[in-house]
């Protein structure tokens, strides 16, 4: 019997200040895009990523400029197929709302941490989570709203 062949899927760091940087190098940005990313390595240890861009509106195409997910922790999920790896969506007002909202304590956060799933059809998708640095670690912080998560395109659009 043959050992089914599994993904691992790492969860994935995204820099504030990165996010910012996108935002002001894509004019007419209305939402993230992530796409996978596989590194040109010989380390066959080497994890699937995520990159970031801009899809610009009305023009509807997607900024030259992207970010390269980091792993975060080598916090991982392993996954069997059927899986379908397609793009992943947050809209601009969602991101905003991640980035810009404070804690109950006032402070925002310093990176969000991207947590793979899949979902009912077996698309893999990124619950959010926000984090803040402090002198003694990091802190997970409340989310603003109800969970934000990417959401794969397709069944999903961008328009």
């Amino acid at each position: 019997m043959e050992d089914i062949q599994t993904l691992k899927f790492y969860w994935l760091k995204y820099e504030i200040s990165a996010i910012q940087t996108l935002i002001n190098n894509s004019p007419g940005i209305d939402c993230f895009v992530f796409s996978y990313f596989f590194a040109n390595t010989t380390d066959e240890s080497t994890p699937l990523q995520l990159i970031s861009y801009a899809h610009i509106s009305p023009a509807n195409q997607y900024s030259s400029y992207y970010d390269t997910l980091a792993i975060y922790d080598y916090s991982a999920l392993d996954l069997a197929g059927p899986l379908i790896m397609s793009n992943n969506v947050i809209s601009l007002a969602d991101m905003l709302l991640l980035i810009n909202t404070p804690d109950p304590d006032g402070d925002k956060p310093d990176y969000l941490v991207f947590k793979p799933d899949t979902n009912d059809s077996r698309n893999v998708y990124y619950n959010v989570d926000r984090y803040k640095r402090t002198g003694t670690g990091d802190v997970h912080q409340p989310d603003p709203t109800a969970p934000i998560n990417t959401n794969p395109s397709p069944p999903a659009t961008i328009n």
